[in-house]
C-alpha cells in the first residue's frame, strides 16, 4: 500500500495507543497535513475516526463588562444595604443599570413599594450573584469547554456560545499488519516547479494528490453587499442614458413638499411620519409666492389645495423623505433642456421597522424629461431598468401621489409573492408650469434595499444592516443574470 510521508509519521505515533485527539498531533505535524493525512487513512481504512460535538464558550462584551466592575444587580444590593431605598436616588447612582439590576431582584423577592426598593432576604440573589460571576470568571480564565452556564442563560451579550467538534483516532488492525519497512520516510516531491520537470524521471516519487479534500476555506475580502449593489445600479442607470444628482440630507419643506404640490396638512407632514432638524430655512420669496398661489388656488381652471398656505411651514427643515427634492431642484434651474436624470442616496422616514421597512434606506430615484415622454415611455423604461438586474416578473398598479398624475406602484415577484418595490408617475402641471418646463417629466422612486432582497434572496430586510461576520464573508459576489 502507498503512503505518503505524512501518513506514515501519523500510523508510528499511534501504534500503541488508544483513540488519540486529532488536536494532539497539531503538536507535532501541520494542521493541514494533519487533515490531508487523516482523510486519506480513513479513507484507506487504516484509521477509525470518532466525532463528538462539544460546546466552547467565550465573554461576550456585557460578560466582559461585568467582570471589570459588577453585575447591576450586585451594585443596587451594595446600595441598599447602605441604606438607599429611594428609587430616583439610586436613578441618578445608577443610570440605565437599574431596570436591568431590578429586573433581577424581583425574580430574587425584591419589590418596589412608594418608591422604595427593598428585598426581604437577599441570600438568593447572592447566591445567584455568585454563580454567574463564578461562569464568567471560569470562561476568562480559558475554561471554556461543556461548562454549566445556567446561571447566565438568557442574559443578553453575556456569553458567546460555539458548537465544535471534537476528532479522536486510532489505528484499526489492518494499520497494525503493515510492515515495519513500508512506515520508513523517503523523499518526497509535493510541489510542481520547472526545475522539477526538466530533471524528472521515474524514479523521482510524487506525492499522490486528491483534489476532492477538504482544504480550508478561502474568504477574501469583500466589500459590503449594499455598497457592491448601489455601484451596480449606478452603472445600469449610466448605462441607459442617465446623468447622476447628488443632494444635501437636510432641506426644507419648501423644497422636499411644497414645491411638488404635496399640501401642508398632508399626513406625510406629520411629526411621526417625517424627521424634523431645529432651525429654519426660508425659501426664496419670489418662489414662495408663486407655491402659495398653486397651493391655495390652482392653476388656470384650477382650485389648488383651497387652504391658507403658510410660509412658517415652509421654512421647517427636515430630513429629506425623498430624492425628488433633487430632482426638482434639477428641473427648476434647467427649465428648458430636455434630460435623464438619477439619484442613488439616503432618505429618512419615521417608519415601523420590520421585515419590508427600514427608518433610513437608499433610494433610487429616476427622471426622464423631453419630447415624446409619457406614461407609456415611463413603464418601458421601468421595465428596461429592472430586467437589467435580472427582476422580470413585474406588475404596475394604479395609485396615487400628490404630485404625480397618473401615477402607478411597481411590484416584482419574490419568494412567489409579489412586493412592492416604488411608485412612479408623470409629474402634474402645478409641479411644472410655475416654473416653465418645457417637456412632460416622467418620474420614479424605488427602494434600493428591496431590490437588494430580491438579488441576494433575503426575506429580512434587516438582514443587509446587521453585519453578521459570517453572512458577509461567505456570500457571493452579486452576479446578475
Amino acid at each position: 500500500m502507498e503512503l505518503t510521508n505524512s501518513e506514515k509519521k501519523i500510523i508510528k505515533y499511534l501504534k500503541g495507543k488508544d483513540f488519540v485527539d486529532v488536536e494532539e498531533l497539531f503538536k507535532v505535524m501541520d494542521k493541514n497535513e494533519v487533515a490531508s493525512a487523516v482523510s486519506w487513512l480513513k479513507e484507506k481504512k487504516l484509521v477509525n475516526v470518532d466525532e463528538k460535538p462539544f460546546r466552547v464558550y467565550a465573554l461576550g462584551k456585557e460578560g466582559k463588562k461585568v467582570l471589570e466592575s459588577e453585575l447591576p444587580e450586585e451594585k443596587l444590593l451594595k446600595l441598599i444595604e447602605d441604606g438607599i431605598h429611594d428609587i430616583q436616588e439610586l436613578q441618578k447612582l445608577m443610570g440605565d443599570d437599574l431596570r436591568y439590576a431590578l429586573a433581577q431582584f424581583y425574580k430574587f423577592g425584591g419589590k418596589t413599594e412608594n418608591g422604595k426598593v427593598s428585598i426581604e432576604n437577599p441570600e438568593p440573589l447572592r447566591e445567584y450573584i455568585s454563580k454567574v460571576k463564578e461562569v464568567l470568571n471560569k470562561i476568562s480564565k480559558g475554561e471554556n469547554q461543556d461548562i454549566d452556564i445556567t446561571a447566565v442563560k438568557g442574559r443578553k451579550d453575556f456569553v458567546e456560545e460555539k458548537v465544535r467538534m471534537r476528532r479522536k483516532i486510532r489505528l484499526t488492525e489492518q494499520a497494525y499488519r503493515i510492515p515495519e519497512q513500508e512506515l520508513i520516510e523517503s523523499e518526497e516531491i509535493n510541489q510542481i516547479t520547472p526545475e522539477l520537470i526538466e530533471r524528472y524521471n521515474e524514479s523521482i516519487k510524487l506525492r499522490p494528490y486528491d483534489v476532492m479534500l477538504y482544504a480550508p476555506r478561502a474568504l477574501p475580502a469583500k466589500i459590503h453587499p449594499l455598497s457592491e449593489f448601489i455601484e451596480i445600479v449606478r452603472k445600469k442607470m449610466i448605462a441607459m442614458g442617465f446623468q447622476e444628482l447628488y443632494g444635501n440630507f437636510i432641506e426644507n419643506t419648501f423644497w422636499n413638499m411644497d414645491i411638488l404640490f404635496i399640501p401642508q396638512n398632508h399626513p406625510a407632514r406629520d411629526m411621526q411620519d417625517t424627521f424634523y432638524v431645529e432651525g429654519t430655512l426660508a425659501p426664496d420669496k419670489a418662489m414662495a409666492e408663486k407655491v402659495k398661489t398653486v397651493h391655495e388656488k390652482g392653476l388656470e381652471n384650477g382650485r389648488g389645495w383651497g387652504y391658507n398656505w403658510s410660509i412658517d411651514e415652509a421654512s421647517k427643515r427636515i430630513l429629506r423623505t425623498h430624492t425628488t427634492v433633487n430632482t426638482i431642484r434639477y428641473l427648476v434651474e434647467h427649465p428648458h433642456e430636455p434630460c435623464k436624470i438619477f439619484s442613488v442616496e439616503r432618505i429618512f422616514r419615521r417608519e415601523n421597522l420590520d421585515s419590508r421597512h427600514l427608518a433610513e434606506f437608499t433610494q433610487v430615484e429616476g427622471v426622464i424629461s423631453g419630447p415624446g415622454v409619457n406614461f407609456g415611455v415611463l413603464i418601458r423604461t421601468l421595465r428596461e431598468f429592472y430586467n437589467s438586474l435580472g427582476i422580470k416578473d413585474l406588475k404596475f398598479k394604479p395609485s396615487y401621489f400628490p404630485y404625480t398624475e397618473p401615477s402607478l406602484e411597481i411590484f416584482g415577484k419574490f419568494m412567489g409573492k409579489y412586493m412592492e418595490l416604488g411608485g412612479a408617475g408623470l409629474f402634474r402641471p402645478e409641479v411644472l408650469r410655475p416654473w416653465g418646463i418645457k417637456y412632460q417629466v416622467a418620474a420614479w422612486g424605488l427602494g434600493l434595499e428591496r431590490l437588494l432582497m430580491l438579488v441576494l434572496n433575503l426575506d429580512d430586510i434587516r438582514d443587509i444592516y446587521r453585519n453578521d461576520l459570517a453572512f458577509l464573508q461567505e456570500r457571493r459576489i452579486i452576479r446578475i443574470k
